[in-house]
């Protein structure tokens, strides 16, 4: 019957987590971008996953400073991929500043593709966040109809996730007007047809 007893009291325990004073939870993070339906029927966008620097390809918020110092800290993590965060976040800058219609999975119709590979993501000197964004505009059939490259930094309050966070967040919304702008100036001869 000891035993029993003693069973019992095991398996009930083996359950319990306890947590001390350190424990604290996980604040998901994603970047700022409004979201607004499109003005114009042409050229769609498709914005696949943006290419990242390694060292930021995580779960948790990583900031990077140009001295290659890593702050990693679990409890601020992304609220999806990063490489998906930043692709929907350039998407939807695109549609509220250009009008076009973007989309973040292959579309069957005729459509251009937005490359995006993001060349530095981190904090450089004077507490400033740093962003940049190499972007090519290409057919289906992948060749390519513009491009360029925007480099833009935000200060920060303190380094922080969060903040780190924020700051990149307007980086995002520097790069969107830029992109925003070389699609505009693509002559109609360059969208895709049926």
């Amino acid at each position: 019957m000891n035993r029993l007893v003693a069973l019992l009291l095991a398996l009930s325990l083996a359950g319990c987590i306890v947590f001390d004073k350190k424990s604290e939870g996980v604040t998901f993070h994603q970047f700022a971008a409004q979201v607004v339906a499109p003005t114009s029927s042409r050229p769609l966008v498709f914005v696949p996953r943006a290419t990242l620097p390694g060292p930021v390809r995580r779960p948790a918020v990583v900031i990077v400073t140009q001295g290659g110092e890593v702050q990693l800290d679990d409890s601020h993590r992304w609220a999806a991929p990063v490489d998906r965060l930043v692709a929907e976040t350039l998407a939807r800058h695109l549609t509220r500043l250009a009008g076009t219609p973007t989309v973040l999975q292959t579309p069957e119709s005729p459509h251009l593709t937005l490359l995006i590979e993001c060349e530095s993501f981190e904090v450089v000197p004077e507490r400033r966040a740093g962003l940049t964004i190499n972007y090519r505009f290409e057919k289906a059939d992948g060749s390519a109809v513009a491009g360029g490259r925007t480099t833009s930094t935000e200060p920060m309050k303190e380094l922080t996730a969060a903040a780190f966070v924020t700051a990149q967040s307007l980086n995002l919304a520097k790069a969107g007007q830029a992109i925003a702008e070389t699609l505009r100036a693509l002559p109609a001869s360059q969208f895709p047809t049926r």
